[in-house]
Formats: C-alpha cells, structure tokens, sequence
C-alpha cells in the first residue's frame, strides 16, 4: 500500500540518509516533486524511419535521474523510472493495432555489465512488469558512444550488433525494440537491421527518455493512444509475448 510505502521510505531515510537524484532535496531516492515532473504522458520521435515512443526527455529530472541511476549505481532508482518505459512500450503496442507484441532489449556490453553489474534496460523491464526475449548479442567490441556525433555513432555501431546464436525466432513476428535513452538513434536502427534481416517486424523502439537534439529529431510533442493495462499472474502485460 502507498500509505505504509512511504512511512517505510520516510523510515529508512533516517538510517540510511539519501537525496533525491532529481533535485537534491535529503529524504527520498526520488522525491515526490520530482516524480510528478515525471508523471506526463509520452512522446512520439522518428529516427529514420522508426517511430520511437518515449516515456519522456531526457532534460532536467529525467537527465538527473536516469544518469544516477545507469551509470552512478543507484539501482533503487528503476522502480520510479520505470513507468517512463512501461508508458511508452504501452503507446506504441496500442499504436501498432497488434494483439502479440514480443519486446526486444538492446543489449549491454560485457564491458558495461562487468563495470556496472546490472543490465540497465533489463532492470527498468523488470521493474515494470515487462519482460524482454534475448534475440540480440554484441558481434564485435565498439568504441563508447558518449561525445560521438551523428556520423561517427552510426559508423561505430555498424555490424556491431547480431542474433544469438542458436536463436530462430518465427519470421514475421512483430517485435518493438527496447532502449533506456534515444539520441541519435544508431543503435536502435542497427538492431532494426539485424532483427528484419532474420524475417522479423520491427513496429518500432521504446525508451525511457529521448535526448533533445538540434537537427535531425522529428517529434509529434503528443501522446499516443494508450492501452489499458491488466495483470496477468502477478505480472502486468500489454499484449506482449515474451
């Protein structure tokens, strides 16, 4: 219950003191200001031809929170974000007028993971009920994408992506790729190669947050239509098969 949640959270802030990760303020990971900053409904980008659904901008709160929580080893954090994802997978399976929709994570690094010890995007899935199939693996070592412009980030994720070996999904399904952050879009477009070349539909990308860009974002500032969402054995669905 909400009630005893937050007696709980207001407890444990005594013992264990923290700050909020949106503004600072001492008591929560993430206050409740903060999170109603985050509580608008989600946008529609294209990178290329992709639609790409985000949960929100990765501006402000959204920047502060999702930062801390990916690479400053604040996992507590995924509980709060991760209706930003489950928002935006939700729009684009109610968009795309299929009944199975089956979620395909962008996968973290070896390099990543050892760094971190979790899978950011898998956490965020997990905390929203979601789960994701395994279709995708990293062919190859590629350079940090942080700092690289357009150009050179589509020329370092080329052919860095692969199916899994030993995978054979069924061709035709409708698959939505899921990432934490949208910036230029290299990457999502990559696993869009891969998954149609082994005769998938790539209906489109979710994110948690999309980067303002200067030049080259097309965004309909709207939200799309949503879906009700159910529970189904303890765990929430939006018409996806795992």
């Amino acid at each position: 219950m909400p009630i005893i949640r937050d007696a709980l959270l207001d407890a444990l802030a005594i013992v264990a003191p923290v700050s909020c990760a949106g503004c600072g303020a001492f008591g929560r990971a993430l206050c409740l200001g903060c999170r109603a900053v985050l509580a608008g409904p989600a946008h529609v980008a294209t990178r290329g031809e992709l639609p790409v659904w985000c949960g929100t901008w990765y501006s402000g709160v959204a920047r502060g929170a999702i930062a801390s929580f990916k690479d400053g080893g604040r996992t507590e954090l995924a509980r709060s974000l991760a209706p930003l994802l489950r928002r935006a997978v939700a729009d684009a399976v109610s968009a795309s007028g299929e009944r199975d929709v089956v979620l395909v994570a962008i996968p973290s690094s070896r390099a990543a993971f050892r760094t971190r010890g979790y899978r950011p995007v898998d956490l965020l899935l997990a905390r929203a009920g979601l789960r994701a199939r395994r279709l995708l693996r990293h062919a190859r070592r590629r350079d940090d994408q942080v700092g690289l412009g357009r150009a050179e980030r589509s020329a370092n994720v080329s052919g860095a992506l692969a199916l899994r070996r030993g995978i054979r999904p069924t061709a035709g399904s409708a698959v939505l790729i899921i990432d934490d952050i949208l910036t230029t879009g290299a990457t999502v477009q990559e696993a869009a190669r891969v998954l149609r070349a082994a005769g998938l539909r790539v209906i489109g990308v979710a994110v948690a947050a999309e980067t303002p860009l200067r030049a080259g974002s097309t965004t309909t500032g709207k939200a799309a239509g949503k879906q009700q969402v159910t529970s189904q054995e303890g765990r929430s669905t939006v018409g996806l098969k795992a």
